[in-house]
């Protein structure tokens, strides 16, 4: 007859849940809990969907703070660019739209790798408004 899982039968189960699907190390919740770490091993394959599904969650809200800050940078870039074209600093404006340039990249990229596939086409107009050359 095969043995009873000592952590799921365990009246600390939720806490030993938690803690693996936290990440945190075998042996430290071995050492909270009167369960070796070999048999708290065995239990991870028990919660592997919820393992699975905290570490999506994990990925999701990483790639949601990099989206913020690309954001965050590009209203700050286009503001820049503003800027410099209203001031008649072209050579600033070629910088401000390079840099905007690389962060769609970036921002296709990330897009590309949370969809599954290759990158897609992205293209940048460059356009001169200024006082025409006398």
């Amino acid at each position: 007859m095969p043995r009873t899982c000592l952590a799921c039968a365990s009246p600390e189960r939720k806490e030993i849940d938690k803690a693996i699907v936290a990440g945190e190390p075998l042996r430290d919740i071995a050492r909270r809990v009167s369960i070796s770490k070999d048999g708290l091993a065995r239990h991870k394959g028990h919660v592997a969907t919820a393992v699975v599904k905290a570490q999506e969650r994990r990925e999701e809200k990483l790639g949601d703070n990099i989206l913020d800050g690309i954001r965050q940078l590009q209203a700050r870039g286009l503001g820049l660019l503003d800027k410099m074209e209203s001031e008649g600093d072209h050579r600033g404006s070629i910088v401000a739209v390079r840099e905007l340039k690389e962060l769609w990249l970036s921002l296709d990229a990330l897009v590309a790798k949370a969809q599954g596939s290759g990158p897609a086409e992205v293209r940048v107009l460059i356009e001169h408004v200024g006082a025409p050359a006398a």
